[in-house]
C-alpha cells in the first residue's frame, strides 16, 4: 500500500481557515489524511484541531516538527552540540517543550536536527538556502573546513545531549534529519556516526526532500545516499522541491528525484506517513497539480 499523505501546517496556517473543525475539513477536503504539527506562521490550536476531528478520518501524522519550516539559523535545537552551557540547556528545554507538545496530543515521532557545529571565530553565512549568499567554492569549502576542526567535540555533546533527552522519553521516537546549514550536524556522515553510537536509545530518519536536493546542488551530496544509508531507520518524509534557490517549492518544479524516492518508499504501508511541505507564498491554485503529480510516483 501506498503512504499516507499529509499537509504540512506551515502552508495550511497561511492558506486554510481559523476555525479548527473548519481546517480539518478543509484538510480532508484537499485529499489529505491530516497535518503534521509544528510552529506556524498564524498559530494553530492543536489540542482544538484534535478535539473538532474526534468524527472524522483525519489526524496529526503522528509527529510534531520541533522547528517552524521557515528558520535555519534559529533553530531551537542548534545548541544541542553547543560548548556553552546556557546554550545547550536552552537547546535542551526546546526539545522538552517539543516532548511534550508531542505528548499532549498523543503523537508518538519528533522530527528535530541533532544540533551545530560551533564555528571558530567570525561565523560567517551557514544557510545553504538564503538566496542573498553568494556560495560560491571557495566559500563554500572555507566553511567546510572550519565545520569539520569542530565536529568532533560537537558530535560528542549532540549524542550525550540525545541519549539523556530519548532515555527521559521512551515513549517518543526522535526523528533526526538533514541540515539547511552548512554547520549542522544533519549530514550523511554525522547523522551515521549519531546512529552508531546510540543504537539502543529510540533514533529514527526522517527525510526532508527538499533539504536533500539544496544539499546535493551546494555540496554535491547525492539525494539518494540518504536513503540509501539510513532507509531501514525511515520513519517519515516531507515533500518539497529546491527550485531556483528556493526551498519548499512544488514537487516537480526543481532538483528532488520522485522517481528515487518512489522506489524508496514503496511497499511501507500506510502506516508511513508523507507530507507535502510547501512555501506559504505558493499559490493554492498550484495544490491540485501538486497533488497529482506525487499521485503518478504513488507518494
Amino acid at each position: 500500500m501506498p503512504p499516507t499523505r499529509y499537509l504540512g501546517s506551515a502552508w495550511a496556517a497561511v492558506h486554510g481557515p481559523v476555525d479548527p473543525r473548519r481546517l480539518c475539513i478543509w484538510t480532508l477536503e484537499r485529499g489529505f489524511r491530516g497535518l503534521l504539527p509544528a510552529p506556524t506562521p498564524r498559530p494553530i490550536d492543536w489540542p482544538a484541531v484534535r478535539a473538532a476531528a474526534t468524527d472524522l478520518p483525519f489526524d496529526l501524522a503522528g509527529t510534531w516538527r520541533l522547528a517552524a519550516l521557515s528558520v535555519a539559523e534559529e533553530r531551537p535545537e542548534r545548541g544541542l552540540a553547543s560548548r556553552n552551557a546556557g546554550e545547550q540547556t536552552n537547546a535542551r528545554n526546546a526539545v522538552r517543550a517539543g516532548v511534550a507538545g508531542a505528548t499532549a496530543l498523543g503523537l508518538r515521532r519528533l522530527v528535530l536536527e541533532p544540533g551545530a557545529v560551533p564555528m571558530p571565530g567570525e561565523r560567517g553565512p551557514s544557510d545553504l538556502a538564503d538566496p542573498s549568499v553568494d556560495w560560491t567554492p571557495d566559500r563554500i569549502g572555507a566553511q567546510v573546513a572550519r565545520r569539520k576542526a569542530g565536529e568532533t567535540r560537537a558530535l560528542d555533546l549532540a549524542c550525550r545531549a540525545l541519549f539523556e533527552l530519548t532515555r527521559a522519553s521512551p515513549d517518543l521516537v526522535f526523528c533526526l534529519t538533514a541540515s539547511r546549514t552548512i554547520d549542522g550536524l544533519g549530514t550523511p556522515s554525522s547523522l551515521g556516526l549519531i546512529f552508531e553510537d546510540l543504537p539502543r536509545v529510540r533514533l529514527a530518519y526522517w527525510h526532508e526532500t527538499a533539504v536533500c536536493a539544496c544539499r546535493q546542488d551546494r555540496l554535491g551530496e547525492p539525494q539518494g545516499e540518504w536513503l540509501e544509508r539510513f532507509g531501514h531507520k525511515l520513519a517519515g518524509a516531507s515533500l518539497g522541491d529546491w527550485s531556483e534557490g528556493r526551498l519548499h517549492a512544488p514537487p516537480g518544479s526543481g532538483l528532488v528525484d520522485h522517481a528515487l524516492l518512489a522506489s524508496y518508499l514503496s511497499g511501507v504501508g500506510d502506516r508511513f506517513p508523507v507530507v507535502l511541505e510547501l512555501d506559504p507564498a505558493v499559490p493554492p491554485a498550484e495544490l491540485a497539480g501538486v497533488r497529482s503529480y506525487l499521485e503518478k510516483f504513488g507518494l
